[in-house]
């Protein structure tokens, strides 16, 4: 049966853990290793006038007197969320993977703003922002410096499922104003999720996968490779075994639990090279029976997104699993 995908309209293990030792240090590999309590807002209304209050997981308050119009994003996640439910004008600097084609869903939008968040919390500060856009996983002590100066910051705390995500984009959508456009995203998001579990093969035994990268990490349960699995129709190896979140494994014991196709993300113009290192593991050789058709190679665009571009990474890994 041969997947049409690709003709769809629109568009965080290995699938593999974290991709390279090198991701480890930025934003994307945080987002996916960072863990935290429920961020509670009020239920978002369009109705609901300013101001509006968030709380985030911490405990802290933000009261956003009025809707926002120097909005500042610290994060690659809600710079791909913001411009793509905000009007650019309101937007005055973003993160600084905003412009990375290796990871960036919004590299032409992104050129449309100038401003860029480089330099810790004066820089911040000096693009005299109504509303900041933080994470978890940004730095603690910029996170710290601007709450103490009273700036009007936001921390993000949850990226470990598709529904976390989307209770973010709502949440973008509340504290920004544009709730209806929030709700169309994530409207968008379920539609394609189920565009894509309505094309699985029906009566087949599901395929078994699992991710797997050079550095030895694995994504169980609670991750969002997890869902991409569960939305392709296949099975999770790694949370089969028990594995939550994430975890480093040794290749024997891929080679014990013997999982159909390995999952790897790649920048997309080093899907090869990717490939051929992992081949390079005499034991993966062994799991894949010497096919390399048999690791499945992700752009890491989508693979490690915690966006609402996370979609294309479920639609990525069925495709490949399918199309032949």
């Amino acid at each position: 049966m041969s997947f049409k995908f690709r003709g769809f309209a629109g568009y965080a293990i290995v699938i593999v853990a974290f991709v390279s030792i090198a991701v480890c240090t930025i934003e994307l590999f945080q987002a996916w290793s960072a863990g935290d309590s429920v961020t509670v807002i009020p239920e978002p209304s369009r109705s609901a006038p300013f101001p509006r209050v968030l709380r985030d997981a911490k405990g802290f308050s933000l009261k956003i007197p009025a809707q926002p119009k120097r909005i500042v994003s610290q994060t690659l996640a809600t710079d791909e969320i913001l411009l793509t439910i905000c009007p650019t004008e309101r937007i005055v600097a973003l993160s600084s993977l905003a412009e990375d084609p290796n990871y960036s869903n919004v590299v032409e939008r992104a050129r449309q703003i100038p401003g860029r968040t480089t330099q810790g919390p004066e820089q911040i500060l000096k693009f005299n922002p109504d509303l900041i856009l933080v994470a978890s996983y940004s730095r603690a002590e910029t996170i710290e410096l601007l709450q103490a100066s009273k700036a009007p910051v936001f921390r993000f705390a949850n990226f470990d499922s598709f529904e976390d995500i989307k209770s973010n984009i709502r949440t973008v959508g509340y504290a920004t104003g544009y709730d209806a456009e929030a709700q169309k995203l994530v409207k968008q998001m379920e539609k394609r999720l189920n565009d894509i579990s309505a094309l699985i093969p029906k009566n087949k035994i599901p395929l078994r996968v699992m991710s797997y990268d050079q550095t030895g990490y694995t994504g169980g349960s609670g991750t969002t490779f997890n869902d991409m699995v569960t939305i392709a129709g296949a099975v999770n190896v790694s949370a089969e075994k028990g594995i939550k979140g994430f975890a480093k494994i040794s290749s024997e014991k891929i080679a014990e639990w013997r999982p159909d196709y390995i999952v790897v993300g790649a920048n997309r113009n080093d899907f090869q090279m990717n490939r051929k290192l992992m081949m390079a593991d005499p034991m993966i050789r062994v799991i894949t029976k010497g096919d390399p058709e048999r690791i499945i190679l992700i752009d890491n665009r989508h693979y490690l997104t915690v966006s609402q571009f996370v979609v294309d990474g479920a639609e990525d890994l069925a495709y490949e699993l399918y199309s032949n």
